[in-house]
Parts: C-alpha cells; structure tokens; sequence
C-alpha cells in the first residue's frame, strides 16, 4: 500500500526535526496555515477529494458497500534500476469498512503479504471533515518476521479547490523480535483544478527514537474514465535504504494506476 512498507527496515544516521530541509517542515506546517485562513467550503463525499499516492486509502473514507478497486503502485530508481511494485485489491464489506490484500514485491521478488482493514468514523465540521482508522499486518519474507502499524485518518476539504490529508499512527517492525516501534505522520495537501485532474503535494516521515527518515512526492491525479484513475509524480526519498547502501536521499519516480467497480 506504500512503498514505506516495502524496504526493508534499516537504522540511519540521527537527524533531529531541527535539521530537517526548510521545504520538509513548510509542508507540514502548510495545511495548519490555510485551514487558519477559513477558505469557503462545500461539502462533499470522499470521492470527490484527491488521495495520496504513496500511503493510499484502503477506500475512500465512507466507501459504499461492495465497493471493490484494484491498484498497482510503481516506483522506479533511475540510480539503480530498481523497480518496486505492489498489487492490492480492496473490497467494502460493509458502509465505510473495507479490507486490502496487497502484495509488495522488488522486480519479480514478493518481499512481503500484507492485510489492512479500514474503519469510518463519521463527519465533522457539516461534512468538511472526515475522519476514520487504519490497521494493519505484514509478513516479512525474508526477514521470516511480522510486523504492524495502526493510523488515524483525518480528511479536510477547504473549499471546492483546496483539501488535505493528514494520517497519524505507530508501527512495530519485528513483532516478538528486536524490532522497535516508529511514529508515522503523512501529510498531504491538494488542489483540485476540476473533478477529473488535481495536483498534490505529498509528505511521508517515520520517526524513530534515533532516527528521522521522509519522502516527499510532488504528484498529479487524472480521472481517465468513471472508473480509472492514474496518479503520477517523483521526489527524493530517505524511505529506499535497500537501494542506497549509503543511505543518502534516493530519487524516485513513482505511478499509481486505479481500477474501480
């Protein structure tokens, strides 16, 4: 379901919050700024706002039952050559639960199995905001290891152009073993230019007692018919320490192609 929970985890240097890239933290103190604005809204259902590319939605929050989608999320290292990939498929098993089966995989290597459901919790603010819950499981293949992760979801529509998704949670990278638990927050900022086609700015950062890693992905979203949707975009990432052995910030090229029913 993102490409964070495909590599492998590995420790890096320490880098406080104080050190972090001026456009990393503007990122995340952006959607604080624009809903202090009080932007004009409408609201409006889950599918109608963009989501994120790399840490996506089992389903939109609210999803109909017997919502079923299929997805296939890309990304490619120009350094490396290396491409990661991960099929999923998402059903709603009833109004606003949906459960996902993914397979993130390295080339032709199925790395792990991953199961997440997904909860809606209701409406705030007369429909602006949505907001429900994330959990879920891994196996680690070659690490013969499972590991979990837990998130809130909390979606804010501004106006009929502006919105944001915000996920905040935990996650234990070696249940029973040596593993440690590490802080998840993803931010994402949107702005729709019309129904079909909208641009985002997105932001994944693991924060561990030692350690500080992010990806940023800049990425447009593009309604190619009723049912598909093709999302696109790239940024440096500190997330893919399996292809940079230094672990310096990797360069990535990511894609996201969505097929509903």
């Amino acid at each position: 379901m993102c490409v964070l929970t495909w590599l492998r985890q590995t420790n890096m240097s320490y880098a406080s919050m104080n050190g972090t890239p001026r456009y990393i933290r503007l990122v995340v103190i952006l959607p604080a700024m624009l809903a202090a604005l009080g932007l004009p809204h409408n609201a409006s259902s889950q599918e109608d706002r963009p989501e994120p590319m790399v840490y996506d939605l089992v389903d939109p929050l609210g999803a109909t039952k017997g919502k079923t989608e299929i997805n296939t999320l890309l990304a490619y290292s120009p350094r490396t050559g290396e491409m990661a990939w991960s099929p999923e498929i998402e059903y709603a098993f009833a109004k606003g639960h949906a459960v996902e089966f993914e397979l993130p995989m390295e080339n032709t290597t199925v790395n792990q199995y991953k199961v997440t459901v997904q909860g809606f919790f209701g409406e705030l603010m007369k429909g602006r905001m949505l907001h429900g819950w994330q959990a879920g499981g891994r196996r680690i293949n070659d690490e013969k290891a499972y590991a979990a992760e837990v998130l809130y979801l909390n979606d804010y529509k501004f106006s009929e152009k502006w919105s944001m998704m915000n996920m905040l949670g935990v996650r234990h990278t070696a249940i029973g073993k040596s593993g440690e638990f590490i802080g998840l927050l993803n931010n994402s900022l949107f702005y729709s230019f019309s129904k079909r086609f909208s641009f985002g700015v997105e932001l994944n950062n693991e924060i561990g007692s030692r350690n500080y890693r992010y990806q940023l992905t800049p990425q447009f979203q593009y309604s190619i018919s009723k049912n598909g949707i093709i999302q696109i975009g790239g940024g440096p990432s500190q997330l893919t320490t399996k292809w940079n052995e230094e672990k310096k910030t990797e360069w990535l090229l990511v894609s996201r192609l969505i097929y509903d029913f």
